[in-house]
């Protein structure tokens, strides 16, 4: 009986830490079209997934004279990465509520699990 407990509780602090690994990410909506998150204002950031199957992240992204480009910020150095709309496959904003409380629920689990199997041993 003894055994039997110690691998269910064993089994349920490994589920806790995958689930903790898995559920702390950033989340984002539909895609949405290259000129509506050239023209949003919000903050948050975007993915750009490609046809070749690449995906990128960038805090916003800009047009400028008919021209779109993918603006990162990396040790206080913008950068501006050219974005060709054939290339483009999807675009997609992240959903700043969704992931602030997968991130909450993902330290509080990871904590949740280490503090169980502490208290296992």
């Amino acid at each position: 009986m003894n055994n039997l407990s110690n691998r269910l509780v064993h089994n349920f602090f490994i589920l806790l830490l995958c689930s903790s690994l898995i559920i702390s990410c950033k989340v984002f909506h539909d895609p949405i079209s290259l000129n509506e998150a050239a023209n949003n204002t919000e903050k948050g950031y975007y993915k750009v997934t490609l046809n070749n199957g690449d995906e990128y992240i960038y805090q916003s992204i800009l047009i400028e004279n008919d021209a779109y480009f993918g603006i990162t910020k990396i040790n206080d150095e913008i950068t501006e990465t050219p974005l060709v709309k054939s290339d483009i496959q999807s675009i997609q904003k992240q959903n700043t509520k969704a992931s602030n409380l997968s991130n909450v629920l993902g330290v509080g689990v990871g904590i949740g699990s280490i503090l169980l199997g502490v208290f296992m041993f």
